[in-house]
């Protein structure tokens, strides 16, 4: 399933910026409550310090140790028989003595009691086997605990809600300029478009109507006719299939993406290119085993009509370089003839939809003129670069660059 751009921007921003806020946010809270606790420790080892220093009254040593620092400590004494006599009381709903075990393992450090009433509690050990148990309510710091983690939870979602906010009125503001940038070329491409078709037209309405008014009485002039209006309706029909591929280039989506091998496609066209015109001195160096993600049908046309451009638009004789190799991340395509080249300022413009560097050319040799705006719509639609230099050769060369995937 493939997602919007503003779907994945979304989706990574928020997530950095709850990782960010939960980790930042969530640090504080665990240290504030580690302190609280640390505080209700220290309290407990300063009440068993007292009973300990004092063992012939452990008992009122720890409760006048209570009552000095107006300490908030349930205070209980607990028999090695199991009767347990609490000596002071505290806002902590003590439920009686936990088991002897963790009685044990409290003499050597505070130990948490969980539940509805959570508590922390310290034991001293006295003569006779019996027990001091100090505790302390800890309900107060896990409320806050929960409240914490509630209000960063809150806050959290507040700040991806705005962050998410922002990214839609941004991707809105996006959205509308690149609909205006697509609006304006529509309006170009449909005059231009319709400019290209006039001309075959006009061409065939006036013939038809000589025709159809018997003003061409020779069979000769009859038959050129015949030609002229076969000729303009196939190239209107070539025109009409470039425009049709231009306008299907130029929509969301990409269709049949697959891992292709692009030696195996370019090396299929080039040995075709070199039996189909034998005349030509055609060096093919092809680096085998390159892999991309694209659409064979596209590459395809891409490679014909770089091809079929040189068949019309150079001699017979004039050589041609193909190569494939890797650059980088990159496979680097360049398809380069001896033949005349471009104008020096086609080297340097954006190649869009109908742009055309030798208005003549198409006319001259039954083209659409439409090449180079269809192959520079192919690769940028491969998530590719596109560009146009002079050759080694003299003539025209096509630089071409896609993304390289893994095996």
């Amino acid at each position: 399933m493939r997602f919007s751009a503003f779907t994945r921007t979304t989706v990574a921003i928020v997530s950095l910026l709850t990782a960010i806020t939960m980790g930042v946010g969530g640090f504080s809270v665990l240290h504030s409550q580690s302190a609280e606790l640390d505080k209700v420790d220290r309290s407990l080892d300063y009440v068993a310090q007292s009973a300990y220093e004092n063992p012939i009254q452990p008992v009122g040593a720890a409760l006048y140790a209570i009552e000095q620092s107006s300490l908030d400590i349930t205070l209980a004494f607990l028999t090695h028989n199991g009767e347990e006599t609490i000596v002071n009381e505290s806002s902590l709903k003590y439920l009686g003595a936990p088991d002897f075990q963790r009685i044990e393992g409290a003499t050597q450090r505070p130990v948490r009691i969980p539940g509805e009433n959570p508590y922390r509690f310290r034991a001293v050990l006295v003569e006779g086997g019996d027990y001091i148990l100090i505790a302390r309510s800890t309900d107060d710091i896990d409320s806050n605990f929960r409240s914490n983690l509630q209000s960063l939870a809150g806050f959290t979602f507040a700040l991806d809600s705005v962050a998410a906010l922002l990214l839609y009125f941004y991707f809105r503001r996006l959205n509308r300029r690149d609909e205006t940038a697509s609006l304006a070329r529509m309006q170009e491409f449909l005059g231009d478009a319709s400019h290209e078709l006039r001309t075959p037209l006009t061409v065939i309405k006036g013939y038809v109507e000589m025709l159809s008014k018997n003003q061409l009485k020779e069979e000769a002039d009859k038959k050129r006719a015949f030609s002229r209006v076969g000729t303009e309706i196939q190239r209107m029909e070539t025109l009409v299939q470039d425009l049709l591929l231009l306008a299907e280039l130029g929509e969301s989506g990409a269709r049949d993406i697959e891992k292709i091998d692009l030696s195996e496609i370019l090396t299929a066209h080039g040995t075709d290119f070199i039996t189909l015109n034998p005349e030509r001195k055609v060096n093919l160096a092809i680096t085998q085993g390159m892999m991309i993600e694209a659409s064979r049908d596209y590459m395809a046309r891409f490679i014909q009509n770089a091809l079929t451009n040189i068949v019309r638009h150079t001699e017979k004789s004039d050589a041609v370089n193909i190569s494939l190799s890797p650059h980088g991340k990159s496979a680097e395509l360049i398809i380069e003839d001896a033949g005349k080249g471009l104008p020096e300022s086609a080297y340097r413009e954006d190649i869009r939809s109908l742009n055309r560097f030798d208005k003549s050319r198409s006319r001259e040799n039954g083209g659409s003129g439409l090449g180079m705006s269809i192959m520079s719509a192919v690769i940028e639609k491969l998530g590719g670069r596109f560009s146009l230099r002079k050759s080694s050769l003299g003539g025209l060369a096509i630089v071409v660059e896609l993304p390289l995937v893994k095996d």
